[in-house]
């Protein structure tokens, strides 16, 4: 009998903060299911943000395969004319065809039927990571005055809307209540996608999708991101002080996400189907913290941000011999055929593994027009990666410039490993195909 099948993408969750993989946070969930599970130990995110990565994810192609990527042109939500035009058979598609329901849940509105992702599904529903945020005129218009409480107060003190202070200030105590009733930033949408999937019907063949946003940011409320966004366009750095608070929030949001999956999973046993079926825990990315000089995600492609957690819970929770080499999640599409055909997860590990990136996935606010510059220099360019053997060589493409060259995370001397370095340029010469992309020169 073909198994249902479970498939949770933690929206943002780098690896190694997790106890199962050795981090600092407290996963007991995430760890009893492991007892049940496959642990893989070396995932690989094709992409450093959520848009490309869940189209790799679900077509089973990387970046440069299907090209719904973003471009110096191209950024958000315009991507969604590439997704649009790309011909391809997608997971949820194939499932269909061989007669599952389908189903989707996300929390990130990148992943959702305005964005084409609701292909071959039976059912896509999109929940709102904060509650009632909805735009206002009053909220726009203060944005217009200032980047911040404080700056906005004073504009509208200069301009004397006394009434508007008010009103504003009632709005901001409202959402700060409202924040503090449905507990974010903690919660973004897991209790209620938790309620859909237990209030849901679970039958025979079934296929639940699960974007879960509880470790992207923000880690705070009221942010109004000029922190992030001075930081991205080489205004004013992150202190030492306050990224470790960031993380340290992360870490906080890696637990609370723990007990959700841990009551979704419950949600499964108590309706009968946890030993049929087919769980997979991954993310579409990670999270930086200035290990490299670069705050959250998109752009580069350091551990951090593309080494991702994978655990899978096979049917009847059945293992197999585990096996050297890299885990890409763009092989889950692969897999999971596999699996429904009687087979093993050898599809799903391969000598090499690839991620890549083609410049900043978001436009820069008005206010920060004036760094655009800046952001060309630091961010505008093309990334590729290769993992092998232990090792990785990350490249920039536009000139050829070496970002990393590393042996079990650590940096390396070209010259001193000379046969390794142009065995990856050979790998990186027939990922890229026949794309402008320059790779090192290496005599």
């Amino acid at each position: 009998m073909e198994p249902n099948i479970l498939f949770i993408v933690c929206d943002t969750l780098r690896k190694d903060v997790l106890e199962v993989y050795g981090g600092e946070a407290k996963t007991p969930n995430l760890i009893r299911l492991a007892e049940d599970s496959m642990v893989y130990e070396n995932a690989i995110a094709p992409s450093p943000w959520t848009y490309p990565s869940h189209v790799s994810m679900f077509t089973g192609l990387y970046l440069n395969e299907h090209k719904v990527h973003e471009t110096l042109e191209v950024k958000s939500y315009k991507i969604n004319k590439f997704h649009q035009e790309l011909k391809t058979e997608y997971i949820a598609e194939h499932l269909n065809a061989r007669g599952y329901t389908t189903e989707g849940l996300s929390a990130n509105p990148f992943v959702s039927p305005f964005s084409f992702f609701d292909r071959g599904f039976d059912s896509f529903y999109t929940i709102d990571p904060r509650p009632d945020t909805r735009k206002t005129d009053l909220i726009e218009q203060a944005k217009k005055l200032g980047k911040s409480p404080a700056e906005i107060l004073k504009a509208l003190i200069k301009k004397g809307r006394f009434i508007d202070i008010v009103r504003y200030f009632n709005y901001l105590q409202y959402m700060k209540k409202l924040d503090k009733l449905y507990n974010y930033p903690l919660e973004k949408g897991a209790s209620l996608s938790n309620k859909m999937i237990e209030n849901g019907i679970w039958r025979s063949k079934s296929f639940k999708f699960l974007n879960l946003m509880e470790m992207h940011e923000s880690y705070e409320t009221n942010s109004h991101g000029d922190e992030i966004f001075k930081n991205f366009t080489g205004v004013k750095s992150i202190s030492k002080k306050r990224v470790e608070k960031l993380k340290s929030k992360y870490i906080s949001a890696a637990e609370y996400l723990d007990k959700k999956l841990g009551e979704l999973i419950e949600a499964v046993k108590k309706e009968g189907f946890y030993d049929d079926t087919m769980i997979i825990i991954t993310s579409d990315h990670g999270q930086a913290f200035n290990e490299h000089g670069y705050m959250y995600h998109e752009v580069f492609l350091y551990d951090e941000i593309i080494r991702v957690p994978l655990i899978i819970k096979y049917p009847n929770s059945k293992k197999f011999e585990k096996k050297e080499g890299y885990q890409s999640t763009v092989n889950l599409f692969k897999l999971i055929k596999s699996i429904l055909n009687e087979g093993d997860d050898s599809v799903l590990t391969t000598e090499t593994a690839f991620s890549e990136s083609y410049g900043a996935a978001l436009s820069l606010p008005d206010r920060f027009k004036d760094r655009m510059e800046y952001v060309k220099e630091h961010y505008e360019k093309p990334r590729k990666c290769v993992f092998k053997d232990g090792y990785k060589l990350s490249v920039e493409g536009t000139t050829g410039k070496v970002e990393e060259f590393t042996l079990n995370g650590k940096d390396i001397d070209q010259k001193e490993n000379a046969d390794k370095f142009k065995d990856l340029i050979n790998e990186l010469e027939i990922f890229k195909g026949s794309e402008n992309f320059k790779l090192p020169d290496f005599q």
